[in-house]
């Protein structure tokens, strides 16, 4: 069984992954064919980006609460990356958060087991983590259990529990399982924090906080992570934090008027602390894996069609 679980760390086989049609699905897609891996999109709606069908991507119809079509979507696959998640922008429902994002991670590693895939890469996110932590906060730092208080956020809550669950599975059915927790992911896909960034920036006056550090990381980036860590058997049974450069968010409303991003004539910074940060140490020491500069990937942000929110 060592053996196999070697054999299976790589991308030149087939990846299942869950959530292809989505935002970081797409990214992942990518990175992953860039590297000659055959791609299986295990998705709910096969026909939400037709695009992926001519770039070579095998689309399977599935969904999160059922395992049983999951187990026939991840057939024949080498590893599978478990991705597709319940965002907190539209649905802030405690129930709804932990019945997709938790009940669904159970459904998609009994899945796995019951497909012969070993290989599971998970993606968490660095919302799991629980109460005040020291700043950068490694991976060493508890995640939120059960007994966390009814104000917790639903989605950090779910995405805590979800992954306490996998690493709980992994043990049972000896699963070579890695799981990566990335900060704010933006890029060209998403339609959860750039529309509210770009709507922002357009005002007549855009208004941004000058003393608020709050960590982004361009999903390119999480991608390559993803990737990474498939290629490292370094990476079995180890978390990663995935974000990007520390910087406040005016200084990335600068980069994104330098990039070419439309933001109104005037903008007037304002005074609103807040600090957060995130050791990635581990990632860049183990993987190999570095985020690009902010400047870069915005422009990459604006250069790729189609985008839900406009310049």
């Amino acid at each position: 069984q060592r053996r196999r679980a070697q054999l299976q760390v790589g991308v030149n086989g087939t990846i299942a992954l869950t959530g292809a049609t989505g935002f970081l699905g797409r990214y992942i897609v990518c990175a992953l064919a860039a590297r000659g891996a055959r791609v299986v999109g295990v998705v709910r709606n096969p026909d939400k980006v037709p695009a992926l069908v001519a770039e070579g991507v095998e689309l399977r119809r599935a969904d999160l609460a059922e395992p049983d079509l999951l187990a026939r979507g991840f057939a024949g696959a080498d590893a599978v990356v478990s991705n597709a998640a319940l965002l907190p922008v539209r649905n802030w429902r405690r129930a709804d958060h932990l019945r997709t994002n938790v009940r669904g991670t159970e459904n998609v590693l009994a899945a796995a087991v019951a497909a012969g895939v070993r290989r599971i890469v998970h993606v968490s996110s660095v919302s799991a983590y629980a109460g005040r932590a020291p700043i950068p906060v490694s991976e060493d730092h508890p995640l939120l259990g059960e007994d966390a208080g009814r104000l917790t956020p639903a989605y950090g809550l779910s995405k805590a529990l979800a992954e306490r669950r996998a690493w709980q599975l992994a043990r049972e059915h000896r699963l070579a399982l890695t799981t990566l927790r990335p900060c704010l992911i933006y890029g060209a896909f998403d339609t959860n924090f750039m529309p509210i960034f770009v709507a922002l920036a357009k005002l007549p006056i855009a208004v941004m906080p000058a003393c608020t550090w709050l960590p982004m990381v361009y999903a390119g980036d999480v991608a390559e992570a993803v990737a990474l860590a498939l290629e490292k058997p370094v990476a079995i049974g180890r978390a990663y934090n995935v974000a990007g450069e520390d910087m406040s968010v005016w200084r990335f409303f600068r980069a994104w008027r330098e990039a070419g991003g439309r933001s109104a004539r005037l903008a007037l910074p304002v005074p609103f602390p807040y600090r957060r940060a995130y050791d990635t140490t581990r990632a860049r020491a183990e993987l190999g894996w570095r985020s690009r500069p902010v400047d870069e990937a915005l422009r990459e942000t604006l250069a790729l069609e189609p985008r839900p929110w406009r310049r």
